[in-house]
C-alpha cells in the first residue's frame, strides 16, 4: 500500500473519532443530570485521545500494523438496541450509547478489512478494528456493572 493511501485511511480514522467527540460532547450539554453530563465529557475525551493517538501514527509517515491485539469482546452490545438520546437519559442508556458507538465503529473497520485486497491497508483496517474493540469492551465492563447490579 503506498503512503497516500494509508494517510488516507488514518485520516478518515481521525475524522470518525472527531465526530465521536463531538457527538459525546453534544449529548453532555443535552442531559439534565451532572453525572451523566460528567460521563459522556469523559466519553469525548477518550475519543480525543484516540484521535491523538491515530494523529501521532499520521505523523510518522510509515505504515507500521499489529499494534493493537484485543481479542477481549463481551458481546453485550450486541444484545441491546441503540437507546435513545434524552435529556433525561440514566446511566445505562449513557453506557448504552457509547457502547454502541464502539460496536460500530469496530464493525465498520472490520468490514473494510474483510473487503480489501490489499494485505498492508487490510492490517491497518484490522488494527483499528481491534482498537475499537477494546474500547467497545471497556464500555461493556461498565455497562454490565450498571445494568445488573444484582450480580455484583
Amino acid at each position: 500500500m503506498d503512503l497516500e493511501k494509508y494517510k488516507h485511511v488514518i485520516s478518515d480514522a481521525i475524522k470518525a473519532e472527531i465526530e465521536a467527540k463531538i457527538f459525546y460532547q453534544d449529548v453532555a450539554k443535552g442531559i439534565k443530570k451532572p453525572l451523566l453530563q460528567e460521563l459522556f465529557e469523559k466519553f469525548a475525551k477518550e475519543e480525543e485521545k484516540h484521535e491523538k493517538i491515530l494523529t501521532a501514527v499520521l505523523n510518522k509517515e510509515k505504515i507500521q500494523t499489529g499494534v493493537f491485539n484485543f481479542d477481549k469482546d463481551f458481546k453485550v452490545s450486541e444484545t441491546i438496541e441503540m437507546p435513545q438520546v434524552s435529556p433525561d437519559m440514566d446511566l445505562k442508556s449513557a453506557i448504552g450509547i457509547a457502547m454502541k458507538n464502539e460496536e460500530l465503529a469496530m464493525k465498520k473497520y472490520t468490514a473494510l478489512a474483510q473487503n480489501c485486497e490489499d494485505p498492508e491497508l487490510k492490517a491497518v483496517f484490522s488494527d483499528l478494528a481491534s482498537m475499537e474493540r477494546d474500547h467497545k469492551f471497556k464500555m461493556e465492563q461498565n455497562f454490565v456493572d450498571v445494568a445488573y447490579p444484582e450480580v455484583w
